[in-house]
């Protein structure tokens, strides 16, 4: 794995400039080093925790579902899940981790993966559509009128944070177009090679989509369509973030330290960018056989 630094902003300005934009129509991703401010950083942080005290083990607005439908067959699916009854929001915990209603601060910090959380606090409505320099961000990017699409919390537990294997975020998102979707991916907690920091493949997204595959973690790119010796790190301090294209192919290793990462992402949408159904889709985002290249869930073994 390379440990190539990225290329980074201090800041990130009210108005992103036309080299900024060209960079990133180049590279396929923007790295700042601090954008969101102390008291900001701290109010999303702390979220994750309250979200977990309102909704786990409370029956009147969870549902526990436990493992999910894939647990035997992938690393990343073992971790028990909680799903709200009144809202799309639902989390899931780190494999191998055993809740327990009595301890949920320490629940909160065995988190896998927050999602559909961006309308359950203030601050993360603040952050996703009206802070004003991630809107101009996202604007110069795709559009006037571009829209959030989907709102994740990447957590990996001290340890134990499992890896994200390389892929591309467009190889699960059922739509009508690949140039009209971008990720922001925004640290909560310094985010480092060693706690699972995220690692992207500069000018990647240019090539198109690459085969994906189900392998006993997750779904991700086939070794072939991957050189890693081009990858770089995009280590961040709290507060810092990075916008990256949904065809750039990135990863996130395993946390090997003693240290959590949190980390929020949100997933935008251009106007001109629609969810068609999925024969539609399936049928853009292809290899050069004609096939598709995507995450399949039908080729997914489901538990017995």
């Amino acid at each position: 794995m390379s440990t190539k630094a990225a290329h980074y902003y201090p800041t990130l300005p009210g108005h992103p400039d036309a080299a900024m934009i060209a960079r990133f129509r180049r590279d396929g991703y923007l790295a700042f080093e601090q954008v969101l401010t102390p008291q900001e950083i701290k109010d999303a942080s702390e979220g994750i925790n309250l979200l977990v005290k309102k909704y786990a083990f409370n029956s009147e607005l969870t549902e526990h579902v436990g493992q999910s439908a894939y647990a035997k067959s992938l690393k990343n699916g073992r971790g028990q899940l909680f799903k709200s009854k009144v809202s799309d929001f639902h989390f899931q915990l780190e494999g191998g981790y055993e809740p327990s209603p009595d301890r949920l601060d320490e629940m909160a910090d065995h988190i896998r993966k927050f999602q559909s959380y961006a309308t359950e606090l203030p601050i993360y409505d603040y952050i996703a559509n009206h802070h004003p320099r991630l809107k101009a961000l996202m604007e110069a990017v795709l559009g006037e009128n571009c829209r959030l699409y989907s709102s994740m919390a990447l957590c990996k537990p001290a340890a134990i944070g499992g890896e994200k294997p390389w892929h591309q975020d467009l190889a699960y998102f059922a739509v009508n177009r690949f140039d009209g979707m971008c990720g922001l991916w925004i640290a909560l907690d310094e985010a480092t090679i060693d706690n699972g920091c995220m690692h992207v493949i500069p000018g990647g997204h240019l090539a198109g989509p690459r085969k994906h595959y189900w392998s006993k973690v997750d779904c991700e790119i086939t070794t072939q369509e991957v050189d890693e010796s081009k990858a770089v790190a995009v280590e961040l301090k709290p507060g810092g973030l990075m916008i990256f294209d949904g065809m750039l192919p990135h990863e996130t290793p395993a946390n090997t330290s003693a240290k959590r990462r949190r980390a929020l992402q949100f997933h935008y949408q251009s106007a001109a960018t629609q969810v068609v159904p999925r024969p539609e889709y399936e049928s853009k985002f292809s290899g050069p056989d004609g096939l598709f290249a995507g995450c399949d869930y039908s080729l997914v073994q489901k538990d017995e």
